[in-house]
């Protein structure tokens, strides 16, 4: 019995150690092309005047909270058991700053994102449902709602920072949920349902809603128009399409990067046997750790397609409103 043990923990102590090298790897490239890619669509929209439209907004506000999410990752993993053997890489009061702090922040930006596509997707079918309306949409109110992506977060992420303490769990010492089972349990499902389920429902809706419309929308009678309304309307319908096909991969990433982490915490509240089963830890460093990193490097990518394409655009009718 006890060189059954012994085979058991020296399985447990060295396999983490292997497949650390693995996970650590891939999250500094994630994080490093998630560090350079959101600088680039923050320093573009910055830089570009003609980049600097309310949707676009919304996706600085994403591509900020991306830009932290790759660094504020970094503390609450050097805490986890994936790291080591033994657990924690940071110790005393080092590693109890680094659970809190990170769990803290990676959840608020987290939400954060996921708020900023809401937001994103209510500006498009505003503007192409009740296009009149969208001058409603003034400059303080964008503000304000850009205030609300992270207000939303820092007031509803608390219970992971007063709850989450480094805990010894046999020869390990890791950052840990240590609320009562059943509000780790209702904190868990309410996230589930209000920050992931919820919001890409509507966001399927309004999808859809802005897709019917824009394919609905026909060109206008020639003899109802002129040249330049005519350049001008396909611009504005071109540019729609492009943002919502844009708009489209960003979700169908996002979702599929967290879908992981979703199933991992149901996974965890009705079999959390299997996380102990899992001795190299293949499940909490997938699920926890690389695939919801990896939107933060793919969304720059396909903002920055969404930018040059813009850009063209407005290149390729500038002349037809200049001489208007």
């Amino acid at each position: 019995m006890n060189n059954s043990t012994h085979n058991n923990y020296d399985d447990l102590a060295s396999c983490p150690y292997a497949v650390s090298i693995f996970f650590t790897t891939v999250m500094a490239l994630i994080s490093l092309a998630a560090f350079i890619g959101n600088i680039l669509v923050i320093a573009s929209v910055y830089k570009t005047p003609s980049l600097r439209t309310s949707t676009n907004y919304y996706y600085v506000n994403m591509a900020l909270s991306d830009f932290l999410a790759s660094l504020i990752t970094w503390p609450y993993y050097l805490t986890d058991e994936v790291i080591t053997s033994s657990g924690s890489l940071l110790q005393g009061s080092l590693a109890t700053v680094g659970c809190k702090v990170g769990v803290f922040f990676r959840l608020v930006t987290h939400l954060a994102s996921i708020l900023s596509l809401v937001l994103i997707a209510v500006d498009r079918f505003i503007a192409t449902v009740f296009p009149l309306k969208a001058k409603l949409i003034t400059r303080t109110i964008r503000a304000a709602l850009l205030f609300v992506t992270w207000a939303i977060p820092i007031a509803y992420s608390p219970p992971v920072f007063f709850y989450f303490e480094m805990k010894k769990v046999g020869q390990q010492t890791i950052c840990s949920f240590v609320w009562n089972r059943l509000a780790i349990i209702i904190y868990y499902i309410t996230t589930i349902a209000f920050f992931f389920v919820v919001p890409f429902i509507a966001i399927v809706i309004l999808y859809s809603r802005v897709m019917r419309v824009l394919r609905r929308r026909g060109p206008q009678p020639e003899s109802t128009r002129d040249v330049n309304y005519n350049n001008s309307q396909q611009k504005r319908n071109k540019q729609n399409q492009n943002i919502m096909k844009i708009f489209k991969s960003i979700v169908a990433v996002f979702l599929v990067s967290f879908c992981f982490l979703g199933i991992s915490l149901i996974l965890k509240i009705i079999f959390p046997e299997l996380f102990i089963k899992d001795k190299c830890k293949l499940i909490v460093g997938f699920c926890y750790y690389v695939f919801p990193l990896l939107s933060t490097a793919v969304n720059p990518l396909i903002l920055l397609r969404l930018a040059l394409i813009s850009v063209m655009l407005f290149k390729l009718y500038s002349p037809v409103r200049a001489a208007k």
